[in-house]
């Protein structure tokens, strides 16, 4: 029973780490389409095109809420990672991680990545 808890604890921490790799670069994405849209709209002010401002503005709110709940969902990737060795419970939280492994393959969206895009 130990060894299927073992090498279930270990696929359970390579399932966290993916997951909280995937969340920081969505994270950095994010950031950067949230620059790029806040950018754009101050185009579009210094050209008077009011609806690709507002448009614009939107995108960036939206690549921020994006950025806000990336971060919370990292926080929670980090915290899975880092508090049950200190609990006394690690092989058991992370071999609970393991179906994570499987689930990640179908490309869901943890940290929540896509939204619109920003157009010209």
């Amino acid at each position: 029973m130990q060894a299927i808890v073992a090498v279930l604890a270990v696929i359970g921490v390579a399932a966290i780490l993916r997951g909280l790799a995937r969340t920081i670069v969505r994270l950095g994405l994010s950031a950067a389409e949230e620059s790029t849209a806040s950018g754009l709209a101050q185009v579009s002010a210094r050209r008077g095109d009011l609806t690709g401002m507002a448009e614009r503005t939107e995108a960036a709110h939206q690549a921020r809420r994006r950025r806000r709940r990336g971060l919370l969902v990292s926080a929670l990737w980090a915290g899975w990672l880092v508090v049950p060795p200190f609990l006394g419970w690690a092989p058991q939280a992370y071999a609970l991680a393991a179906p994570l492994w499987v689930l990640g393959r179908r490309g869901g969206t943890a940290g929540g990545g896509g939204g619109d895009k920003v157009t010209r």
